[in-house]
């Protein structure tokens, strides 16, 4: 029925553009298709251009173009349905733009995008697209259904005064409502575009206070084996202090020191000062646990080692002293 209400021009023209298409086999289908949503919406007329896809590749492809009436109570659209070569495979692409120049699509819509006017795979109908079930004449009626919900165009004062007259009092009210709904909906766009930007501030804040963190955290990294270097140095530092103070304190032979000690009256005193030298070497050693063990700062242990070595240098020139005395 739809290829009766459908002249012989019409026919012969899509016949010839669909010689080029992909699937030969399915050629059938697409006619029923084409001859569909021409039937079902007189508005759209066939036509052969060329279409130039985002990357800059042309075709010539078969299309349909038209306006396409959402509601009495809203403006009309020019509705344009491009069926590329792998149709029904793929799905078509599908434009839509404003009739008057007052009018301009909406930014971020949900379902058009406003820069190219070319209509989104969010759109439930295309999103879902599968053969055989999938066709124009339900897509047509699917994008109408979206579009009277939520209309593309920013501005509009069209109003049809011929069809509001013979239109039952009930339509009207849901044409009037889907306009408010649509004024609405621009408005709280608004208002989440500004949430969205202040989300955007806040984020940004946060991530330059995690970047100053992570900055601050790998600076105290850093001094910490900077400590740990230090603080291995300085227990080589020890060892080495206590290897040179036991070399310095040395007696291979301590009756060889003595006798000639008594025989002089100098050995308390070399007893005295040997023990005392003796006894700072393992005040030393205590020192060195107390710091392994963390009862101790190392700045305390290096002010507690000065004042031992200064009092064990006394210890020890006063024992040389006794030596050279006797």
């Amino acid at each position: 029925m739809a290829m009766a209400a459908v002249g012989a021009g019409t026919v012969e023209l899509v016949d010839a553009a669909l010689a080029p298409y992909a699937h030969p086999d399915l050629r059938w289908l697409v006619r029923q298709h084409v001859f569909a949503v021409l039937h079902d919406f007189p508005s759209l007329s066939p036509s052969v251009d060329t279409y130039t896809s985002d990357r800059g590749e042309s075709t010539v492809l078969l299309n349909a173009r038209g306006l396409l009436a959402v509601s009495p109570a809203l403006p009309p659209l020019l509705l344009t349905l491009w069926l590329p070569r792998e149709y029904p495979f793929r799905p078509p692409l599908i434009y839509v733009f404003p009739t008057a120049p007052p009018a301009s699509l909406v930014p971020d819509h949900p379902f058009v995008d406003h820069r190219t006017g070319r209509v989104r795979r969010t759109l439930p109908y295309l999103d879902d697209w599968r053969v055989p079930g999938s066709s124009l004449t339900g897509l047509v009626r699917s994008l109408v259904g979206a579009l009277r919900m939520c209309h593309p165009l920013t501005s509009f004062g069209f109003v049809d005064v011929t069809t509001s007259k013979a239109r039952p009092e009930d339509t009207t009210l849901v044409d009037v409502l889907a306009a408010r709904l649509h004024r609405d909906r621009a408005a709280f766009r608004g208002l989440v575009d500004q949430d969205i930007h202040g989300m955007s501030s806040v984020q940004d804040s946060l991530r330059a206070r995690a970047n100053a963190m992570g900055r601050a955290v790998r600076e105290l990294e850093d001094e910490r084996m900077r400590l740990e270097r230090a603080v291995t140095a300085s227990l080589i530092h020890r060892d080495q202090l206590r290897s040179w103070l036991r070399q310095a304190s040395h007696v291979t032979d301590a009756e060889a020191v003595l006798e000639p000690l008594a025989a002089a009256g100098d050995a308390p005193r070399w007893l005295e000062s040997k023990a005392s030298e003796l006894a700072v070497d393992d005040a030393v050693d205590a020192l060195g646990h107390a710091l392994e063990n963390g009862a101790l700062s190392f700045q305390e242990y290096i002010r507690r080692v000065k004042i031992l070595a200064r009092e064990q240098f006394f210890h020890c020139y006063a024992a040389s002293t006794a030596l050279s005395n006797r």
